[in-house]
């Protein structure tokens, strides 16, 4: 998505583009740190009363799996295990599941016959459909008193929000790896 300015939002942000100072931040961060904390709490609690809603046994690793095959696909197991940010070993055993289940099923690629991609079948697309509705349903509940203003600026903000945490995230990855190589290499110069 990108914004008014016509840059991916939170591309290119920093906490000091607006204003804020990272060794005191001041109460407006820790707002936003204190509301994200209590949401991902609330988001624990209520995963499972929300799984329930649909009546299969899918879990929530398990639907994004088959949202995401079903958005990119037909893609082999490697690039799912990508598109999800996850190890290809994790994403090899529930793909195994879920073919097991046929919810998913392994097709020749026509480009490599030695390859297979990973096509969604009518029962993994009525099990996506399912938890759509009961999402849907869940959400209107959430927001029932907003405005579709309110809605859509929320929505806004959130994607924002969800890049530059992103975004944020990746860079921290990123430096903390640097951070360990250098030690490493400290550490093995001092004991050559």
């Amino acid at each position: 998505m990108v914004d008014e300015s016509g840059t991916e939002p939170g591309a290119g942000h920093s906490g000091a583009d607006c204003g804020i100072d990272a060794a005191a931040p001041g109460p407006g961060v820790t707002s936003v740190a204190d509301a994200v904390v209590e949401l991902l709490r609330t988001v624990r609690r209520s995963k499972a009363r929300l799984l329930a809603a649909a009546s299969d046994d899918v879990d929530s690793a398990t639907q994004i799996l088959l949202r995401t095959a079903a958005a990119e696909g037909p893609l082999r197991a490697s690039a799912l295990a990508a598109s999800v940010q996850s190890d290809l070993s994790t994403v090899s055993r529930q793909v195994a599941a879920l073919v097991g289940r046929g919810l998913l099923e392994r097709r020749a690629d026509p480009v490599d016959g030695r390859a297979s991609l990973l096509v969604v079948t009518d029962s993994g697309q009525a099990v996506i459909a399912e938890h759509e509705k009961a999402r849907t349903a869940f959400f209107a509940e959430v927001v029932g008193d907003w405005s579709p203003e309110e809605c859509g600026r929320f929505a806004r903000m959130l994607e924002r929000f969800t890049a530059a945490y992103d975004t944020t995230h990746a860079h921290w990855m990123t430096e903390a790896a640097l951070v360990r190589a250098r030690s490493g290499e400290t550490k093995e110069g001092m004991s050559a």
